[in-house]
């Protein structure tokens, strides 16, 4: 019977994803402990039921998807509003972390907890036969307790993924460390303010040419709204990750000062310099 709910759950999630590869190589490392800027919550060392089923309530995943929803709401008002704004509508791209560019880090998101919103508790055997399904062949998942999670796996190249996922239900906030061979590749976070959410993802990527040279550096793109108004910004040239927002709520203004780029929205109206062009 789990198997059979395993896939099913599988198949109405895939449904709406993109479809991601793995292999067959079974990864050795795990993600290694991060003490930067990371508060955790008190771990138990226990696999432990603290969601009741179906209520959410706790779940990693289902409070992660309620988040990308109400962003991407945000991000298409912005590029509705912005159609006719010549230099937002052409360059609405430098602020915003597309998942694709980091997608074997987040995807594991839309499946860690599920177990709880069917059974009310972690079952280890249900959802590491969905992250095989649609992550990695070789996914090994480990729950820890009190909403953390530690997953290993290997990608299509042969890569050793690692990935620590933390979830704080108090203040709704999540914290994603993405390991690469042991490396940090990738730090994503959310926490819910009063009326929306902020949140930041730091990767490398190319933040702009020297001639026809492409300039790879790692970079802080952050966005914080509430309905539709809000801030994205980005931060060239970052020599360590941010300070966390795990379990803290920014405060708006302060959490896009000194962005390399950034746009604030508010009333439908723009303001901010992208690609070096105030507006």
């Amino acid at each position: 019977m789990k198997r059979l709910v395993a896939v099913v759950l599988v198949t109405l999630l895939l449904f709406s994803l993109t479809a991601c590869g793995g292999n067959t190589t079974t990864a050795e490392n795990e993600p290694p402990a991060s003490d930067a800027g990371q508060v955790e919550p008190e771990q138990t060392g226990q696999e432990t039921d603290s969601a009741q089923a179906g209520d959410g309530k706790g779940v990693l995943c289902e409070n992660y998807r309620s988040y990308k929803n109400a962003r991407d709401d945000f991000q298409g008002y912005v590029l509705e509003q912005s159609e006719n704004h010549e230099i937002v509508s052409t360059k609405v791209s430098m602020v915003t972390a597309f998942d694709l560019k980091i997608f074997n880090y987040v995807l594991p998101l839309e499946f860690l907890g599920e177990s709880f919103s069917v059974y009310g508790k972690h079952d280890k055997d249900m959802e590491t036969m969905m992250l095989q399904t649609a992550w990695a062949k070789d996914a090994d998942l480990t729950y820890n307790g009190a909403g953390s999670y530690n997953l290993k796996g290997t990608d299509t190249d042969g890569s050793a993924l690692g990935i620590r996922a933390m979830y704080d239900d108090a203040s709704d906030s999540l914290r994603m460390e993405g390991y690469k061979n042991g490396e940090l590749v990738v730090v994503f976070e959310y926490v819910k303010t009063t009326g929306g959410y902020a949140a930041q993802y730091y990767f490398e990527t190319v933040s702009g040419f020297d001639k026809a040279t492409p300039i790879t550096e790692f970079c802080t793109y952050r966005t914080i709204f509430d309905g539709n108004d809000g801030s994205c910004a980005r931060f060239d040239g970052m020599d360590s990750e941010p300070s966390t927002i795990f379990c803290v709520v920014p405060e708006a203004a302060s959490f896009i000062d000194g962005a390399t780029h950034w746009f604030t929205v508010s009333n439908g109206e723009f303001t901010g310099n992208l690609g070096g062009t105030g507006f």
